[in-house]
């Protein structure tokens, strides 16, 4: 069999065809199954590649390792080369506030302002928060290699007694609390200055003695703010 792709990501047998079946409409031959793996699982037109159970498709479907993807171990589709696989976030364990309200309300905000996303401003929920340079943290600081990408440190809110503190996590260089280099978890209050490498961030409360999801701005809150 000669395999030719075509240009357009189609893998066909030229001995079979004279020019790709698939952009042209022709219809498509059954090769038949191979097993795959120890479990004896078949794929129609599937031919074995390489070891762990991974195949790769007679006819084109699937990808292979140029251009085209594959199928791992778990029969995971993987992307094709130079695409990055996304983390399903969905897999986080859902806090209590989301299940109260539906969705996850911010309760704080941390602002970089010196840095490569100096300006930009990250969300924070309701629960155990991770900080990192990956694209499934909860607050993803892009740009500066000094931060580690899974969970460089956490910022959690405790909202049984409404209040935050900060906690390391696999960041291979120091996390500073206002200066201070952090080993352990500690307090943030509203305006701490947290710094990662070339990167500082400003940590904002909104839930405080002030203001709660569960009891709202009170009194006091609301004539602070209105003087």
């Amino acid at each position: 069999m000669t395999k030719v792709d075509c240009g357009k990501g189609h893998i066909y047998d030229a001995d079979m065809y004279s020019s790709c079946p698939y952009c042209n409409g022709f219809q498509t031959v059954d090769f038949g199954s191979v097993p795959v793996g120890a479990g004896g699982t078949t794929m129609p037109g599937d031919v074995p590649v390489g070891t762990g159970g991974v195949t790769m498709p007679a006819g084109g479907g699937l990808y292979d390792g140029g251009q085209r993807s594959v199928m791992d171990e778990v029969n995971k589709t993987l992307p094709p080369k130079g695409y990055e696989m996304r983390v399903d976030t969905e897999n986080k364990t859902v806090g209590a506030m989301k299940n109260d309200h539906g969705f996850e309300p911010v309760v704080g905000w941390l602002v970089c302002i010196e840095g490569k996303e100096r300006g930009r401003d990250y969300r924070l929920f309701g629960r155990i928060n991770t900080v990192g340079r990956g694209e499934n943290m909860d607050v993803c600081v892009r740009g500066d290699c000094g931060i580690t990408r899974d969970a460089h440190f956490r910022v959690a809110y405790d909202p049984k007694n409404n209040g935050f503190h900060i906690i390391p996590g696999n960041g291979s260089n120091n996390t500073y609390l206002n200066n201070e280099p952090i080993y352990m978890q500690a307090k943030l209050n509203a305006y701490d200055l947290i710094e990662v490498s070339s990167t500082k961030l400003v940590f904002i409360p909104l839930c405080e003695q002030r203001f709660t999801w569960s009891g709202g701005l009170n009194e006091r809150g609301a004539g602070d703010a209105a003087t």
